[in-house]
C-alpha cells in the first residue's frame, strides 16, 4: 500500500510540474468532480465553513478507477476559485447549478494553471442555453 501511494504522490507531482510548465489539462469525468466538490462541502460543513485538504488517497477513493487524480483537483481548485471569487455567484441560485459547473469545469480547455474566466461562464451559459 504504502508504494501504491508514493507512487501516487510521485505522479501527481510530476503532472503538476508539467502543468507549471503550460501543458495542458485534459477533460475528465463531471462525476469525479461532483464528488469531489461533495466531500469538500462535507468537510467545510464540519469544519464550520473553512475548507478541508482532501488527501490524494480520500480523492483516489472518491474518483472513478483510472481517474486522472491531479487533472481532477487542478480543475476542481479552479472551480472552486471561481465560486470563492463570486464569478458564479449569479448561477448558484439555481437548481442543479453544481451539475452545470461541473459539467463545464470537466471539459472546458485548459492549459498551464490559469482558467480563462470569461470563457467559463460563457461556455457555461452557452450550455445552459442548450440545455
Amino acid at each position: 500500500m504504502a508504494d501504491e501511494q508514493r507512487e501516487r504522490l510521485e505522479s501527481f507531482r510530476a503532472f503538476i510540474n508539467a502543468v507549471e510548465e503550460g501543458a495542458s489539462i485534459p477533460p475528465v469525468a463531471e462525476d469525479d468532480l461532483r464528488r469531489l466538490h461533495k466531500v469538500s462541502a462535507d468537510m467545510a460543513q464540519r469544519r464550520v465553513g473553512k475548507e478541508g485538504m482532501v488527501s490524494v488517497d480520500l480523492m483516489a477513493r472518491v474518483c472513478s478507477p483510472g481517474a486522472n487524480l491531479p487533472a481532477v483537483w487542478l480543475r476542481y481548485n479552479q472551480l472552486s476559485l471561481l465560486i470563492r471569487q463570486g464569478v458564479l455567484a449569479e448561477c448558484q441560485h439555481r437548481a442543479g447549478w453544481v451539475d452545470d459547473v461541473c459539467r463545464t469545469a470537466a471539459i472546458i480547455p485548459m492549459s498551464g494553471l490559469q482558467l480563462d474566466q470569461k470563457a467559463f461562464v460563457q461556455h457555461l451559459h452557452h450550455s445552459e442555453a442548450a440545455a
